[in-house]
C-alpha cells in the first residue's frame, strides 16, 4: 500500500537504537529503568518532549525513550524511532483494571486493544481492534508467568478520554472481555502494524473502574510493589532477549 502522507517521518536526530527499544510512558519509570539497567556511557538525545537514553548495561546496548502519554504523542515518538531504523519495541505503561480478577499492582500483557482513540483512524485500517506482535507478546507473558507478579494476558480498551470513562463505556468494553483501560496501546499497535515492525506492551495496574467508580491505587503498597516487579521483569526480558 502506497503511503500518500505529505509529511513523512525521517531520522532527523541521527539516532542509532538498540532493540527492542523501550518506550516508557512515565518519567519516573524511565529513571527507575536507567538505575535498574545500571546504564553506563549514557547518551541523551531530545526527541520532541521526550528523551532518548542510549547506554550500556554490562556491555549490552540499551535504548529507552520517554516519557510519552496519549495516542497521538506516543505514535509520533514511535514513527520517529521507526524512521531511525528500529524494528522491535516494548511499551511499558500503566492501566486501570476493568475486571475483579485483575488487582492493583498486577501486570497486563495485552494481546489486543480496542480502538477508542482517534490516531488509529488516521491510518488506512477499518478494524475496531489492533494487535501487537503475538509471538513477542507470548514470549513476554510466559516470562511474566514465571515471575512472582500476578500477570494476565487479555484485551485492553484504549481511549483518548481519561475523564470520559463512563459507566456505559466501562460496561460496553467489559462485555467485550476487556480487562484494562489505558491511552496508548491501540494506536501503537496500529502504527507498528502499518509500518511492519514488532511491538508488545507491559502494563502495571494502577487503579480500577470495574465497579463503575474510581479506586486509585497509586499510593498503595500493592501498586508500588507491582511497579517494582514489572520494571525488574522488563530489565530481565531485555537483557535476556
Amino acid at each position: 500500500m502506497r503511503d500518500n502522507a505529505i509529511i513523512q517521518p525521517v531520522n532527523r536526530k541521527g539516532l542509532f537504537l538498540a532493540e527492542p527499544v523501550l518506550l516508557v510512558s512515565a518519567e519516573t519509570d524511565v529513571r527507575i529503568l536507567i538505575n535498574l539497567f545500571k546504564l553506563e556511557s549514557i547518551e541523551e538525545t531530545s526527541l520532541m518532549m521526550s528523551t532518548v537514553y542510549d547506554g550500556l548495561s554490562q556491555g549490552q546496548p540499551v535504548s529507552i525513550i520517554g516519557p510519552m502519554i496519549g495516542a497521538p504523542y506516543a505514535t509520533l515518538v514511535l514513527e520517529e524511532a521507526i524512521a531511525a531504523g528500529a524494528k522491535k519495541f516494548l511499551f511499558v505503561g500503566r492501566c486501570g483494571s476493568l475486571s475483579e480478577q485483575v488487582g492493583i499492582g498486577d501486570c497486563i500483557v495485552p494481546d489486543a486493544s480496542y480502538i477508542d482513540e482517534g490516531t488509529s483512524r488516521c491510518y488506512p485500517m477499518d478494524s475496531e481492534i489492533a494487535y501487537p506482535d503475538l509471538d513477542f507478546t507470548n514470549t513476554i507473558f510466559k516470562a511474566m508467568k514465571q515471575s512472582d507478579q500476578n500477570s494476565h494476558c487479555g484485551k485492553i480498551w484504549c481511549t483518548d478520554g481519561l475523564y470520559q470513562e463512563t459507566p456505559k463505556k466501562v460496561k460496553y468494553y467489559q462485555d467485550k472481555d476487556a480487562i484494562g483501560v489505558e491511552m496508548e496501546t491501540s494506536a501503537l499497535f496500529t502504527v507498528a502494524g502499518y509500518r511492519k515492525v514488532s511491538i508488545a506492551a507491559m502494563l502495571v495496574v494502577s487503579d480500577h473502574l470495574y465497579s463503575f467508580s474510581w479506586h486509585s491505587g497509586f499510593g498503595t503498597k500493592a501498586y508500588k510493589s507491582g511497579l517494582s516487579k514489572l520494571l525488574t521483569s522488563v530489565k530481565d526480558i531485555i537483557t535476556s532477549d
